[in-house]
């Protein structure tokens, strides 16, 4: 009796060692005077921006960064310095096209840019090769470009809310075999 009961409390323990810690996500309130190697993971969120603080750029070890609802529609150069990043949020801003800079993150893999007015997204966001998931619900995209077909780590694509035909609905599928499609129906208006 007492060896099914070692292995499955040494399964669980290995399996508990296997999964990643989750970094805490700090307030930019709480952090903007931290010791910037301290800090995995940050959020903006509500706090109204249309620009991001210069004191971000030295918290190289971001690998979380939330800037849901603010009044964001440009994301610096900067952003470059954040390589560590995995995840970014940027939902709920004012973004009209998905800014050029995300395309240099090599190690993003969740993007949510969920509910802004993102008309077109660029050829570049091929060059985030990592990218697993990204979240476009309820965006007026009619240009998706071509570099989201090269993503072959793509699991999930969020395009709910957008408007397409049943043609680009097909290319997608076709394109995109591996991937987890969230669609509405297509429009036959648009083919």
């Amino acid at each position: 009796m007492k060896l099914p009961f070692a292995l499955i409390f040494l399964l669980l323990s290995f399996h508990n060692l296997a999964q990643k810690e989750v970094p805490k996500i700090y307030q930019w309130s709480e952090v903007k005077w931290a010791n910037p190697d301290t800090i995995y993971a940050v959020s903006f969120e509500k706090m109204k921006l249309d620009s991001l603080p210069k004191e971000l750029w030295k918290f190289t070890h971001l690998t979380y960064l939330n800037l849901e609802k603010n009044q964001l529609a440009q994301l610096p150069e900067e952003l470059v310095l954040l390589e560590q990043l995995t995840e970014l949020n940027i939902s709920k801003n004012k973004f009209t096209f998905l800014p050029l800079i995300i395309c240099q993150l090599p190690n993003l893999q969740k993007l949510n840019a969920s509910r802004n007015r993102i008309a077109s997204i660029p050829n570049q966001i091929e060059n985030c090769t990592h990218l697993q998931k990204i979240d476009f619900y309820d965006n007026i995209i009619e240009d998706f470009g071509t570099g989201i077909f090269q993503l072959k780590e793509l699991k999930t694509l969020n395009i709910e809310g957008v408007m397409y035909g049943t043609n680009f609905a097909d290319e997608l599928k076709r394109k995109l075999p591996n991937t987890h499609l969230l669609l509405d129906p297509p429009c036959k208006c648009l083919n």
